[in-house]
């Protein structure tokens, strides 16, 4: 497969068409969609067929002569990141054996050979809530917290894998409530902690809340 032809930003426009077709698509039907000249697109299908991102075959027939050939992409997008791509391939073998709690405990784990689950302070809600704000805040979240919540509560605005997250959330968010969870609990052991995943459109949200034997929230 050569990734040159990808190099010619109509001819990622044809691909990107008919990866989001809902079946075989035809010249006429992509000439429509793109604005590109019947030739033009002829001529980029056929390198993209050669490069193997596309396969044709013949369509329905229209009345009397040969079918027309139709277009199918036989290749995903891409993603974005090479660490985008590791981590949809992992969660999705993760999420196939239905692997949340394994999820959970390797945050978990990663926290603790990572030294960040240190002990409590003076103040331990205070600490477990400034310990969750800096983790989520180094990896990328936007997290700010809600002043007007009875609990301790922490919105996480901006997560950075939403991507693989959408797809795989019993994964992903698993793995982030074990980060949570481990970083508040060594800070203040009677504070329990939960991810609400997609609370709110574009928000995630932590909540820290003292148990019957737990510290007063600060």
């Amino acid at each position: 497969m050569s990734y040159g032809a990808l190099a010619v930003q109509s001819r990622r426009r044809i691909l990107d068409t008919l990866r989001a077709a809902d079946g075989p698509t035809g010249v006429s039907e992509l000439v429509t969609v793109t604005g590109l000249h019947a030739n033009t697109v002829r001529f980029h299908l056929e390198v993209l067929v050669e490069a193997g991102f596309v396969s044709s075959g013949p369509g329905p027939r229209r009345g009397r002569g040969r079918p027309h050939t139709v277009y199918r992409s036989v290749t995903p997008p891409a993603p974005s990141t090479g660490y985008q791509f590791l981590s949809q391939v992992l969660a999705a073998q993760l999420d196939d054996r239905g692997a949340g709690e394994l999820a959970e405990q390797a945050g978990r784990s990663w926290l603790r050979g990572d030294g960040r689950s240190a002990a409590p302070g003076a103040d331990p809600v205070g600490v477990a809530t400034a310990r969750a704000l800096a983790l989520f805040t180094e990896l990328g979240f936007e997290p700010e917290r809600a002043a007007d919540s009875a609990t301790v509560q922490i919105d996480l605005h901006a997560c950075p894998f939403l991507e693989v997250a959408q797809r795989h959330p019993d994964v992903v968010c698993a793995m982030h409530r074990g980060l949570l969870r481990e970083v508040v609990e060594a800070a203040a052991p009677g504070l329990a902690a939960e991810l609400i995943p997609f609370a709110r459109p574009g928000v995630c949200v932590a909540r820290l809340t003292p148990t019957e034997k737990g510290p007063v929230r600060s």
